[in-house]
C-alpha cells in the first residue's frame, strides 16, 4: 500500500483485512459512566494501529467489553477528546481478561484503603 492510500484509509492492507468496516462511532461518557477504550496489543509496525477493547465503564472501571477494535489515533486534542480511526476486529479475550483482573485490583486497593481510612479515623 503506498503512503498516500495509507493516509486516506487509515489502515495499512493487513490490518484493513483482519478487521471490518464496522466502527464503534461516537465514544463518550459522562462522570466515568459510558463507553471508553482500555488496552493495546498487536501494534502494527506500517500502519500504527493497535487492538484495543471498547468498554461499558462506571467511575471509569471497565465492567462490561464491547468489542475489539483495530485503533489508530488521529488526533489527541486534550486530556478530554482525541480522533481516532476504528475498525472491528474479533473479541480480544486476552486483553478482557488482563483488563478486568487489573481493574479489579485497583478496586480491591481502593477498597482497602478506604476501609483503612475509616478505621483508623474511628468512625
Amino acid at each position: 500500500m503506498e503512503n498516500s492510500e495509507l493516509v486516506e484509509k487509515g489502515f495499512c492492507g493487513t490490518c484493513a483485512s483482519q478487521s471490518t468496516e464496522h466502527t464503534p462511532g461516537n465514544i463518550s461518557s459522562m462522570n466515568g459512566i459510558g463507553r471508553k477504550f482500555y488496552g493495546s496489543a498487536d501494534p502494527c509496525a506500517k500502519c500504527g494501529s493497535v487492538i484495543r477493547t471498547l468498554w461499558w465503564t462506571f467511575i471509569d472501571m471497565p465492567v462490561i467489553p464491547l468489542g475489539s477494535y483495530r485503533y489508530k489515533t488521529i488526533a489527541d486534542d486534550s486530556v478530554r477528546m482525541s480522533r481516532f480511526w476504528a475498525r472491528k476486529t474479533g473479541m480480544r479475550w486476552d486483553q478482557v481478561l488482563k483488563t478486568w483482573a487489573i481493574g479489579l485490583a485497583v478496586l480491591i486497593v481502593i477498597t482497602t484503603a478506604f476501609i483503612i481510612y475509616k478505621k483508623s479515623t474511628g468512625k
